[in-house]
């Protein structure tokens, strides 16, 4: 089955994502948070990446992990990550620096300043903390969203079980 992205409009096979397992577990790492913090998650991602090439899967798996250790609260962590998505993208669209990100030291500054502000986020009642890399149990529904348990499923049915 083929997609579409709609931000490059390039075409990739389902298929052929599926097949990588840094690809797998970071749909799934995605799929298991909530909005406030994957959506925010994926566009710092994004800031990782040069003008001239693709993140990894491996890499951008990696990242997403270093990134959603930095905070438990992760009503918190998604804060930070959109202040310091939106402040390194004015900083790119103003011509200051547009290299990529190499270190998490501007999202550590950012929820340091957030925390030491005490802003709503660090207000709010901590969510569910990020799971760790490979703690779902298999077949778990528990706490899940439905795009990690689709995931899920497509794994499983992949290996036939």
């Amino acid at each position: 089955m083929k997609f579409r992205c709609p931000v490059c409009h390039a075409e990739a096979s389902l298929e052929a994502v599926f097949e990588d397992e840094s690809a797998r577990e970071l749909m799934a790492l995605l799929g298991g948070l909530s909005r406030d913090v994957s959506a925010p998650l994926v566009a710092y991602l994004g800031l990782w990446r040069s003008r001239t090439r693709a993140l990894s899967w491996e890499r951008a798996l990696r990242i997403a992990r270093e990134a959603l250790a930095e905070h438990t609260d992760t009503a918190l962590l998604g804060a930070a990550l959109s202040e310091t998505v939106e402040a390194i993208r004015r900083k790119r669209e103003e011509g200051e620096d547009t290299r990529p990100l190499r270190s998490h030291h501007y999202l550590r500054r950012v929820l340091e300043s957030l925390a030491s502000r005490g802003t709503e986020a660090a207000a709010l009642p901590a969510q569910r903390p990020a799971p760790a890399p490979g703690s779902q149990p298999r077949g778990s529904q528990a706490g899940g969203s439905r795009t990690a348990q689709a995931l899920q499923d497509l794994e499983e049915w992949r290996h036939g079980e």
